[in-house]
């Protein structure tokens, strides 16, 4: 299997990330015209009224996706200088967790109108409930490294 460095790792997890968050606000764009194809190409067609919920909720994802790449870009900057196993870090994660849940809750107000909005919605919560174990595994990790640097 190939393997890589821990620092070409990190560098190409930066510049996915970074790639993710321009992909997302070019997405911001483009959210109107995809917004009128999916309502027009829908067997009952949004009136007004749903289709600006359905555009805000779109905005809202998208504006909890890039808050969650920008967390995580600051993560892998941390992970680059070796300051994994701190208060920050911990922080950075239960960030990202909370967005995932935020984008689950937008997720499922959208069933009214996609159903297929719930599958992504369970995702979003899978995907939220797998960070928080990380997080609770790392804040441990902080916690035992806190007291093994006051060890003398």
């Amino acid at each position: 299997m190939l393997r890589i460095s821990k620092n070409a790792s990190v560098t190409i997890s930066i510049v996915l990330s970074s790639l993710f968050c321009a992909v997302l606000l070019a997405a911001a764009f483009i959210l109107p015209d995809f917004v009128h194809m999916i309502a027009s190409a829908a067997l009952h067609p949004l009136g007004l009224r749903d289709g600006i919920f359905v555009l805000v909720s779109g905005y809202g994802i998208l504006l909890f996706a890039l808050l969650a790449a920008v967390m995580l870009i600051r993560l892998l900057l941390l992970v680059r200088s070796g300051r994994v196993f701190t208060a920050m870090a911990v922080s950075l994660i239960r960030g990202v967790s909370w967005c995932a849940f935020a984008i689950s809750a937008i997720f499922l107000a959208m069933t009214w109108y996609y159903l297929v909005a719930l599958v992504l919605a369970f995702t979003a919560v899978l995907l939220g409930l797998c960070l928080r174990v990380v997080k609770n595994v790392i804040e441990e990790a902080t916690e035992i490294k806190s007291e093994n640097d006051l060890t003398v």
